[in-house]
């Protein structure tokens, strides 16, 4: 029996007994009238309480709980110590929750939840953003949305928990996508989105990239290999002809050893990260280098306007810096008309940077060619470009090393008017040096 059942008994006895007491003293019938009143007054404070109970149940917060008389009072702290574990537990599991949330909206991979109808219960930002949804998508069908049978075909097999999918941008652009699809919980699953764009990209550029170092070699290798077949089947050739074969065969081996050298040096600025290595400069004195190694090269083809500010100081690589630019400078020899003009220029500027740039008045490119000047082996005229001995990697290493250098190529260009190319660095004072009589000298020598 109950403690609660206990309790009630014993008030029932008492109220009789008073009742046997009153009737004792006065008449039988006051005794019972008196146990009848004092059990209706017990009764009727119950039902009180239960009814406060009822009101409190409806809206149950620790705050407003009743106090309760007697045996109530201790149902009252009860249930109030039971709605504050509750309240407790829900703040838990609620902050739980929005740290979950949060956790899902800062990763990189789209996150949606789906029910068994395949309503988007929810999603984070990075999932809207690669199938283009907006917030008050949420509650709608992600296949209706998602307009792409290989998608649809997806979700209906079941045998599958992965796919590669082509989605738009808002730029117009695609966007490669990797679907994972789990089932957790009872009815629901989780769709995870990973965009693999930048993975793509450089696993077709690898592809390409191995394509054209093998063509690239392929080319001059089978003319040294006809060459030799042909020494070797007439021994007796004439000794000018010999001549002239060995000679063609050191031009394709000396392009060769070219090639090699440019994918090596391109290598090496891919892989540097250390900035230890950067040393004061003279800029002024290596464009000063770089124009007359220009004018030797050109061999009075073309025509030179220069205007060097003096006493330029940049901080960096000599080497690599002086690939970048004398790639530069180089190709508008190389690429520009016999006639032409050639106007190399640095600029300072009064924000302690300078403006390294070389224009040319050449055939100019096109603009759908300008954005990818800078990749490998991309050739805007190909026989041209290997006519004029070039291996097709000189702008992509005067990318990687400008970059070194905390600049990036600028390219502006009008077909049948000409070219500029331009990189902007950060000037540096003037090093100075100490000498043997401890003196602070100016350094004066090149760097």
């Amino acid at each position: 029996m109950s403690r609660f059942a206990l309790h009630c008994i014993r008030v029932i006895l008492s109220f009789a007994v008073c009742g046997a007491i009153v009737g004792m003293i006065w008449k039988q019938s006051y005794g019972f009238i008196t146990f009848l009143s004092l059990l209706s007054i017990w009764l009727f404070t119950h039902l009180w309480q239960i009814s406060q109970l009822i009101t409190w149940l409806e809206r149950p917060k620790p705050s407003n709980a009743p106090s309760g008389i007697g045996i109530w009072q201790q149902i009252f702290a009860t249930l109030t110590r039971q709605a504050k574990s509750r309240k407790r537990r829900k703040q838990k599991i609620v902050q739980s929750l929005q740290r979950l949330y949060k956790a899902f909206e800062v990763m990189p991979d789209g996150v949606l939840i789906l029910n068994q109808d395949g309503r988007i219960e929810w999603m984070n930002s990075v999932a809207r953003e690669h199938f283009l949804l907006k917030t008050e998508d949420t509650g709608g069908i992600l296949a209706n949305l998602v307009r792409q049978p290989s998608f649809h075909q997806f979700m209906d097999n079941k045998d599958t928990d992965e796919i590669k999918l082509t989605l738009p941008t808002n730029k117009g652009l695609s966007r490669h996508v990797m679907l994972k699809c789990t089932d957790f919980d009872k009815n629901l699953q989780l769709l995870v989105s990973q965009d693999i764009t930048r993975i793509e990209q450089i696993n077709q550029t690898r592809t390409d990239f191995v394509a054209n170092v093998s063509h690239e070699l392929r080319t001059p290798l089978t003319v040294i290999n006809g060459f030799v077949e042909t020494m070797q089947d007439y021994p007796q050739l004439p000794t000018e002809q010999r001549i002239q074969f060995l000679d063609l065969m050191k031009k394709d081996s000396d392009r060769m050893l070219a090639l090699l050298d440019d994918l090596l040096t391109l290598s090496r600025l891919e892989a540097t990260k250390d900035s230890d290595q950067l040393q004061p400069i003279h800029l002024s004195a290596m464009v000063g280098q770089l124009i007359q190694e220009g004018i030797i090269l050109s061999a009075d083809k073309q025509t030179f306007d220069t205007e060097i500010s003096a006493n330029i100081w940049v901080k960096g690589i000599q080497l690599d810096l002086y690939n970048a630019l004398s790639n530069l400078v180089f190709n508008a020899v190389r690429y520009n008309h016999e006639g032409g003009h050639i106007q190399i220029s640095l600029e300072a500027h009064d924000d302690h940077t300078v403006t390294f740039s070389v224009t040319d008045n050449g055939p100019g490119i096109a603009s759908e060619h300008i954005p990818r000047l800078t990749e490998r082996f991309y050739r805007v005229d190909t026989g041209r470009s290997r006519a004029s001995g070039g291996t097709g990697l000189g702008l992509a290493i005067t990318k990687h090393a400008l970059a070194e250098h905390g600049s990036q190529l600028l390219v502006e260009s009008q077909l049948g008017i000409g070219s500029t190319f331009s990189a902007q660095f950060d000037t540096i004072q003037e090093p100075q040096r100490v000498s043997l009589l401890g003196n602070i000298e100016t350094e004066t020598t090149q760097s």
